[in-house]
């Protein structure tokens, strides 16, 4: 009797470690799984990047910039992966151009461009070309890009008021208006669009529109001093 119970406890014994053993496998297993892994969460370029844009605009631009690093770096792991992810030089393209790096957005935009000529690579390209003084490319890209999104663009007022500054820099004063007062009929609420409008009328010699735009913009923003100035100008010429 006694023999038979040792036996028995043994073999209890036995499969209790059996048992703990396939638990440990189990788990091991589970935290390799695709499930698991995905549970970990992997950094989003696109998420770091508008990170980056909400501190900007709180007025924390190293800590932006840090964002915005983190963006690229990422991109530039997802490009190593597959040279064909579209999305990664268009994220890396908008944090480069943050960051103020508008060579690098031409290059990565033009990468971009032999897979889709995607629009959002046409309008970005189109900004830094306007600061790296490349004007008439500037005007090109983004005209290339109002053509394409039409009235849905997100980026089309801003893309407008690119072109007026560019054609404003050329000299085209016509152009010019033309550009900024699409700019300022998408979107009225900034004042720096209306002033840049009565700079190009004011050129024209178009005084009576060079007031009215600047006082649009002394309506946005009371204390811009650079409007009161030209506005003071403007409706003095209008007196003579």
């Amino acid at each position: 009797m006694r023999l038979q119970h040792a036996v028995i406890i043994i073999a209890l014994a036995a499969a209790a470690m059996h048992a703990a053993a396939q638990a440990d496998d189990s788990s091991s297993q589970a935290a390799s799984s695709p499930q698991a892994a995905s549970s970990q969460a992997k950094p989003d370029a696109l998420v770091l990047y508008r990170q980056g844009r909400d501190l900007e605009t709180a007025g924390k631009q190293d800590d932006a910039n840090a964002k915005y690093s983190q963006s690229v770096a990422i991109c530039e792991q997802e490009l190593a992966a597959d040279p064909k992810r579209l999305e990664a030089y268009v994220v890396k393209c908008w944090s480069l151009f943050r960051l103020g790096r508008h060579d690098d957005v031409i290059a990565t935009g033009l990468a971009g461009m032999k897979l889709s000529a995607d629009p959002r690579l046409s309008e970005v390209m189109g900004e830094s070309y306007y600061y790296l003084g490349r004007l008439d490319d500037c005007v090109m890209s983004l005209q290339k890009y109002v053509d394409e999104v039409g009235d849905g663009g997100d980026r089309g007022p801003t893309a407008y008021f690119f072109m007026g500054e560019a054609y404003l820099r050329l000299k085209k004063y016509e152009h010019a208006d033309m550009a900024y007062s699409t700019a300022v009929l998408k979107d009225p609420s900034l004042p720096r669009w209306w002033f840049r409008l009565g700079n190009a009328c004011e050129a024209l010699g178009e005084w009576k529109r060079a007031a009215d735009a600047y006082d649009k913009a002394l309506a946005l923003s009371p204390s811009y001093s650079d409007a009161q100035a030209a506005d003071a100008r403007a409706k003095a010429k209008i007196a003579q």
